[in-house]
């Protein structure tokens, strides 16, 4: 990505790109989580500027992240479906 930073807007999201300038925004709920649950937000984010759905192709991506599933999990614990 050209950039990645904390946004206070995302309220329902953990974050979002923009492929069209490659940048990477990161809810600011996440700070405090651990770094392994920032680093698959960024995956998924990083998935999203080569595949834009959420189809077999993107989650086969994101699964390259050996934490993916762990990761997912503390995020709907945290009531972050």
């Amino acid at each position: 990505p050209e950039s990645i930073r904390w946004v206070s807007n995302q309220r329902k999201r953990w974050g979002s790109c923009t492929p069209a300038d490659s940048s990477i925004r990161l809810s600011d709920r996440l700070i405090g989580y651990p770094d392994w649950v920032i680093d698959y937000v960024i995956v998924h984010e990083l998935a999203h500027l080569l595949e834009p759905s959420h189809g077999p192709a993107f989650w086969d991506l994101v699964a390259s992240y050996q934490l993916t599933e762990r990761a997912r999990g503390f995020l709907i614990a945290k009531g972050w479906e």
